[in-house]
C-alpha cells in the first residue's frame, strides 16, 4: 500500500501488487489482501479522523490497482478550476500517521 506522493486529498492512498500479474483483478488471488488492506487502512483511517466519506475503487486494466479517496476536504476554486490539488498533508505524514494507528 502506497500514500500516493502528491495525491489530490489527504490520506489518498493506492493498493497495488508489486508484481504486475497477467490476469486481471477479478481473476487475481491477489485481489482479497489487497482488499484486505482497503479494509484495514479505512479502519485506521476512521481512528484518526472519525467517520468520513470515502470513494475507492479498482482499475481493472493494465497493472490494476485500487485507489483509496478520503473526502476529508472540498474541491474549490483552484481543484475545480485550474486542476491543481491543494492536500493540506504531506504523503509522508499520511502515511506515518496510518502506520501508527491501532
Amino acid at each position: 500500500m502506497l500514500a500516493a506522493f502528491g495525491g489530490r486529498l489527504p490520506y489518498e492512498l493506492l493498493i497495488a501488487p508489486l508484481e504486475h500479474p497477467s490476469e486481471s483483478a477479478f481473476e487475481s488471488e491477489l485481489l482479497a489482501p489487497a482488499l484486505g488492506l482497503l479494509s484495514e487502512s479505512l479502519r485506521r483511517l476512521h481512528e484518526l479522523e472519525g467517520p468520513a466519506p470515502v470513494n475507492a475503487w479498482v482499475h481493472d486494466t493494465g497493472h490494476w490497482h485500487a485507489e483509496v479517496l478520503p473526502r476529508l476536504t472540498v474541491f474549490a476554486g483552484i481543484e475545480l478550476g485550474a486542476g491543481i490539488y491543494v492536500n493540506s498533508l504531506a504523503p509522508e505524514n499520511a502515511a506515518a500517521a496510518l502506520r501508527d494507528a491501532e
